[in-house]
């Protein structure tokens, strides 16, 4: 028994270690680095999803098994969403008799081929494509270990959270312009399939690559505007800020993506934005013994930054257009045969929507099913993977109840901007980091109008963890506390 001491000692060290606080902001960080070298495309023959899912389920073990539940109390709702499309997806794999799955909309004609094959009718589930299913089911790991391992976050590592993804997301950029400079096939290029000869950094698809890189703007002016003078090296971090942003403006252009040039605008206003308002140089400007001098403040350090700013980007931007194969700018300008097609597709998309109401076609099943309805006139050599149209794609694969998950996330949101506007006046600058949160969630919203920036396991991480921040400064402005996240 006396040799069983140092055995108990020793794992209860280990225990210890694993639930320290700095361990894990460690696991947090280790997850994001993993997802960000391996989850950049949407695609479910990517290989580096075999190294990235057995990871994501033993990181979503780490986090339930050090949980601290005080920690969570309050801050579980987007998490519950999560699991409602999770459950929702478990239900649509559990196989069905022959009389209710025939019933469903849209099922017949799998009815009538297996009749005129005259083979007997199985037990299916409601999916019409179930390992596509099964593949959208192991994807929601993805955030829902984001948002796990950021709930166990002290306080203090909680602000380190989307420093974290900006600095990910400057890594994703310094990656596009050696994939730029170098060759238009080099080993630079992670995936097999992706836009060759761009910058699309860590991610497959340069439409992804260049959302993100607008959502970087916004969090950089956030991040550069909420430093105090006296946080160490604060002078370096708001100038390297800045400096990044005028570095993500051209890649921008780069990457020839024209969702990515149609968000930057609205994303460099928010930036600038912060900057003006943010604690950076900001006492004088708050000072309330010198009220006269609100009226020249555009011409203090504060006012000749924010001039300084639009003055470079504008002529970044220009240069771009000018001097540069500025590929987003040409595109914007010229429809193609492929917005066409995403115009083309929509009656379509409107038929399917319309043939598997109320129950949907099962997640993951678009490919397979949009076979189905595929007009003549819209056959060519290429395939339709995604419908290019997320908010479309979602309801169709989900149906009702897809619809209804989607009702209470958005009531949830908000409810959330509603509190946020009717505590805005003297809760601090915790209202702008609720503001920069809910600004790139509807950014990345946004671009789901013609593409699907949410079905990459990386975006879905930050967007996850963009959530739980906004849940958390929200919160924190209702409380009129700062120090709350």
């Amino acid at each position: 028994m006396q040799g069983m001491k140092p055995s108990k000692r020793t794992l209860g060290t280990i225990a210890a270690k694993l639930t320290a606080p700095e361990t894990r902001f460690y696991a947090f960080v280790a997850f994001f680095m993993i997802v960000f070298f391996t989850g950049g495309g949407s695609r479910d023959d990517i290989q580096s999803l075999l190294l990235l899912r057995p990871f994501t389920i033993l990181f979503c073990a780490y986090a339930l098994t050090v949980k601290a539940t005080e920690q969570w109390k309050g801050r579980t709702y987007p998490l519950f969403i999560a699991g409602a499309l999770l459950v929702l997806m478990i239900l649509q794999l559990i196989p069905l008799p022959p009389s209710i799955w025939i019933a469903m909309p849209g099922r017949q004609i799998f009815a009538d081929i297996a009749n005129i094959a005259g083979i007997e009718q199985p037990w299916r589930p409601l999916t019409l494509s179930p390992s596509r299913t099964l593949n959208s089911l192991f994807s929601l790991a993805v955030p829902i270990a984001a948002m796990m391992l950021y709930l166990n976050l002290d306080r203090e590592y909680r602000k380190r959270a989307v420093p974290l993804i900006v600095i990910l997301c400057a890594i994703s950029a310094l990656w596009a312009i050696l994939q730029i400079v170098g060759p238009a096939r080099g080993p630079l290029y992670i995936y097999r399939i992706t836009n060759f000869g761009t910058g699309v950094g860590l991610f497959a698809n340069r439409n992804h690559q260049a959302v993100v890189l607008t959502a970087g703007i916004v969090m950089l002016g956030w991040y550069a505007a909420s430093l105090k003078p006296r946080v160490k090296q604060a002078t370096l971090k708001f100038y390297g800020s800045m400096a990044t942003i005028l570095v993500f403006v051209p890649l921008i252009f780069l990457t020839g993506s024209r969702a990515g040039l149609l968000l930057m605008v609205p994303a460099l206003i928010l930036a600038l934005f912060f900057i003006y308002v943010g604690d950076y140089n900001a006492d004088r400007f708050h000072r309330r013994d010198r009220p006269h001098r609100r009226k020249t403040n555009l011409f203090s350090r504060r006012g000749l930054i924010l001039v300084i700013s639009l003055v470079v980007i504008t002529g970044i931007a220009v240069s771009s257009v000018l001097l540069s194969r500025s590929l987003a700018f040409d595109r914007l300008l010229d429809v193609n045969k492929v917005d066409e097609l995403r115009l083309q597709l929509l009656p379509t998309l409107f038929a399917m929507l319309k043939d598997y109401f109320p129950w949907g076609s099962g997640f993951g099943s678009f490919e397979h099913v949009y076979k189905i309805y595929e007009p003549l006139n819209l056959l060519n050599l290429s395939y339709l993977n995604q419908a290019h149209n997320d908010w479309l794609q979602f309801l169709i694969e989900g149906g009702v109840s897809a619809l209804l998950i989607a009702i209470c996330a958005f009531l949830w949101f908000a409810f959330h901007l509603f509190r946020l506007a009717k505590n805005w006046r003297g809760s601090g600058q915790s209202k702008y980091r609720a503001l920069m949160c809910a600004m790139v969630i509807l950014f990345f919203l946004a671009a789901s109008i013609g593409d699907y920036p949410l079905r990459v396991p990386s975006i879905m991480a930050i967007f996850a963890v963009l959530i739980s921040v906004f849940n958390d400064s929200v919160r924190s402005v209702q409380r009129h506390d700062i120090n709350q996240l």
